[in-house]
């Protein structure tokens, strides 16, 4: 028998990029060559992302932070029909050390990587999959618990830029200020806007759609709602109109993303009988919203205020006394799948999407100069459990 030569690495690469990230976490341990692929090229981790979203096989994860007096971190599975059960949830430790008060905010995320600022002037990026962490620039404002006015984070590929925007008000002032980081310059920089109101009923988290952020903005002349968006590539903030609804009593709404697009859900101020999802269909055109379905789940929270709308399901938080009751209820089954209770005061939540990448201009090893954690990705990977 002839002997089978062996295949050119690119190729062996081009096949590993369509492996699921579990068993791509395996072959690690195969050669110290297929380690440093994996978990070190960005290249790899790329194309490997790409793969997963062809191929309709990201695990997204909805990552809950509590704040002061305890701070913990739970990721739950949104795929899994057992959501909330010990089997879809990890544990995870802070990366961040936090100090005695601290709070923690999920600023948002995009490709595996999530945004976080800790107590006053702490910023952080984040992929909870293979541990990869950075600390931002000090952005040169102080920040309290209740500063944060309105904030949000995105990507845009063509110059392969991750930007945080956060706006905050002044210390004793009602005045907003917003303050823009990018990943290719390393630096914040001061961004002019409109005056916002977006109230805690409403989302303080920008929803990400079309390289663009966008929030519900509650006018005090007219007590009407639109869309305000912020172009990440531009860096100039635009109005959008939501879709012309009819006056049946349904007045609070929450963004998303939803089939891709742009969403708008609508639901009761009071008891929530049903949920009505709207979808812009051709993004920026006011004629192309079309209502696309509702939710009428049995036994929906009474006064839930936090709804995550999400490509699959909505997350509703409903508060229950003693903490938080996670709900959440599919899109497609129109009925709840899945309980989760964090028991504390206050939360927050975001959607992320496990994968394999961080930023390259920030991946070195252990700790810089300064003595900011730079680790190598693969330092983390130690700490999960693989189920």
């Amino acid at each position: 028998m002839a002997e089978t030569e062996d295949l050119p690495e690119e190729i062996i690469v081009n096949i590993f990029t369509w492996l699921p990230l579990k068993s791509l976490i395996r072959f690690t341990s195969v050669s110290k060559r297929l380690r440093s692929i994996i978990l070190s090229d960005p290249k790899f981790a790329q194309s490997q992302l790409k793969a997963a979203r062809q191929q309709k096989t990201l695990s997204r994860r909805l990552l809950v932070s509590t704040s002061a007096p305890r701070l913990e971190l739970d990721s739950l599975d949104l795929d899994t029909p057992s959501f909330g059960e010990p089997s879809s949830v990890r544990k995870l430790s802070f990366p961040f050390p936090p100090r005695p008060g601290d709070y923690v905010t999920l600023l948002g995320s995009c490709n595996g990587l999530v945004f976080v600022a800790v107590g006053e002037k702490l910023f952080y990026i984040w992929n909870p999959f293979i541990g990869f962490l950075k600390q931002l620039p000090d952005p040169g404002f102080p920040l309290d618990e209740n500063a944060l006015a309105y904030y949000g984070a995105g990507y845009l590929s063509a110059t392969d830029d991750y930007k945080v925007l956060v706006a905050s008000y002044r210390i004793g002032e009602w005045e907003i200020e917003v303050e823009m980081f990018s990943s290719t310059t390393h630096i914040w920089q001061r961004i002019e806007s409109p005056r916002l109101r977006i109230t805690l009923e409403l989302d303080l988290q920008g929803t990400l759609s079309n390289d663009a952020l966008h929030w519900l903005k509650y006018d005090d002349d007219d007590e009407e709602h639109e869309i305000v968006s912020f172009d990440l590539e531009d860096e100039v903030f635009r109005r959008m109109p939501l879709p012309n609804f009819e006056h049946d009593g349904k007045t609070f709404c929450k963004l998303g993303v939803c089939g891709g697009c742009l969403c708008v859900s609508r639901y009761p101020d009071g008891a929530v009988d049903s949920i009505d999802f709207w979808v812009m269909r051709e993004y920026g055109v006011s004629g192309s919203w079309i209502m696309l379905f509702s939710l009428k789940p049995p036994e929906l929270p009474l006064y839930s205020r936090q709804f995550l709308v999400v490509e699959s399901c909505t997350v509703a938080a409903d508060w229950t006394g003693e903490g938080f009751e996670l709900i959440r209820i599919d899109h497609k089954e129109d009925e709840k799948l899945g309980r989760y209770m964090v028991k504390r005061v206050c939360m927050c939540m975001v959607e992320y999407e496990e994968s394999l990448l961080w930023i390259s201009g920030y991946h070195s090893g252990k700790r810089d100069r300064a003595g900011q954690d730079t680790r190598n990705p693969s330092e983390g990977l130690r700490k999960l459990k693989w189920k």
